[in-house]
């Protein structure tokens, strides 16, 4: 019996983490279902039926009973920033005849009561979340071949993406399928190192691991791509030591290891050949993106490339290039312009850290940039102390937000919003946790008796 309410325990924090990650990582199952299985097809009330779903999923038996302390001050920045931006919608909008009032104070009531149930969820989720997400992810990715397999207009050589024509936030966006892989191999990672996982539950991470790196590979984003160099560099300064390198180098020259590299290399040499054509599509695919990568830097610099024409900027490139021109001019031209900024929503600029100062102004400026700082901290200090699972996935998955506050969306997306909200409530907080939650090394128990000499006192 006592087995059987732990089960129900367990499937109960498992529903909690599925609701999370609906509104983390939603969007490639949510366009599969409603768009390539033609369940609602360019329908954005399915969307936020969607999200909501998510919402009542994350609900849970102890609502308003008991509350879980978040980071306090990071929940300030963040509730600060939010305000701000609804009062500059609608005292300061820097669009004329903006008329999207309704939605994006669904996106904002969206964000806060994501929030709000946040600190209602208990910290024993910390438990499950690491294997809901590794499954999770894999359903999305599988969902993501089976649209590129049966879609038509998709043909090798394109991104990865379920092809749309609405006007959905992240709808056709590869962006949307890359963050779903980057956030599965951090989790497969976290898995597939921790000691205590069964031996089939990691050849699952494994498997999962590899499909979510040729997914990163074909949906050929330059932000997520960057992110995983910058996660695997933190993993190595924090996790590998000149004295384990060694220790790993003497212990390949044994007969054992020996033999599994032998096989190892002939297992990979024989899946090559058998499936050459899968091969030959992903280094295409990594040809391809280097290719268009140095273009950029070619055309950054004025030159030509290989094919003798001159290089020129891909269009995110060049909009970004075109945004930090526009910054450049208004530091140089008309600074005090900045003090409250132009407007909410005046100009998109693809660089969220620094839309936040010219739309928001200093203030929103200081609340949006003081809050990534802060998590950007705390997710260090989680990747040198690995706290526990959910806090070190949460510090890895931060270096895709933190990329993306210099290359792609804007600072009041939900995107962002979903992630930071998560962090604000399980990281900076790990010293409130309970033993069982944390990785923190419990002081020994000793049996040895110390036998204490009485001292005679003066009479």
């Amino acid at each position: 019996m006592a087995k059987f309410i732990r089960l129900l325990q367990t499937l109960d924090l498992m529903r909690m983490v599925v609701g999370i990650c609906i509104l983390l990582d939603g969007y490639p199952l949510i366009f599969f279902f409603r768009d390539a299985l033609r369940l609602a097809p360019g329908n954005s009330t399915f969307t936020a039926v969607a999200m909501a779903g998510g919402l009542l999923l994350m609900i849970p038996f102890t609502v308003l009973r008991r509350l879980y302390r978040p980071n306090i001050t990071m929940f300030w920045l963040g509730i600060a920033f939010l305000i701000l931006c609804v009062l500059y919608m609608f005292v300061y909008n820097g669009v004329p005849g903006f008329k999207d009032y309704d939605r994006d104070m669904i996106y904002y009531a969206y964000i806060l009561i994501f929030l709000f149930l946040l600190i209602n969820i208990p910290n024993d989720v910390i438990q499950v979340f690491i294997p809901v997400v590794v499954l999770f992810t894999l359903v999305s990715n599988l969902g993501l071949i089976y649209s590129l397999i049966t879609d038509p207009t998709w043909t090798i050589g394109q991104r990865a993406t379920i092809s749309l024509n609405n006007s959905d936030e992240g709808s056709g966006n590869p962006h949307a399928f890359s963050r779903n892989a980057f956030m599965g191999l951090i989790a497969c990672a976290i898995w597939l190192l921790n000691p205590q996982t069964n031996i089939l539950f990691r050849l699952l991470s494994l498997f999962a691991g590899v499909l979510n790196l040729a997914v990163l590979v074909l949906t050929q984003t330059r932000s997520a791509i960057v992110a995983l160099i910058i996660a695997v560099v933190f993993f190595v300064y924090f996790n590998v030591r000149p004295a384990q390198i060694r220790t790993a180098v003497r212990s390949l020259f044994r007969p054992m290891p020996i033999a599994v590299i032998v096989i190892g290399l002939i297992g990979i040499s024989f899946f090559f050949r058998k499936y050459y054509d899968a091969y030959a599509i992903l280094y295409g695919y990594v040809i391809g993106f280097m290719e268009r990568n140095l273009e950029n830097v070619y055309a950054l610099l004025g030159l030509s490339a290989n094919s003798g024409y001159k290089a020129t900027l891909d269009d995110s490139a060049a909009n970004r290039s075109v945004s930090a021109l526009f910054f450049t001019n208004v530091l140089e031209g008309h600074p005090h312009r900045l003090i409250l900024g132009y407007g909410y929503k005046f100009l998109y600029l693809d660089i969220p850290l620094i839309e936040s100062l010219t739309n928001q102004g200093v203030f929103g400026f200081a609340l949006f940039g003081i809050l990534n700082a802060m998590v950007l901290r705390y997710a260090i200090r989680s990747m040198s102390t690995n706290p526990n699972e959910l806090s070190v996935f949460l510090a890895y998955f931060y270096m895709l937000i933190l990329v993306q506050l210099f290359t792609n969306g804007r600072p009041y997306d939900i995107t962002f919003w979903f992630p930071l909200a998560a962090m604000i409530r399980f990281m900076g907080v790990e010293h409130l946790l309970p033993a069982h939650l944390t990785k923190r090394p419990t002081p020994s128990v000793t049996s040895e008796l110390i036998a204490v000499r009485p001292v005679a006192l003066p009479s």
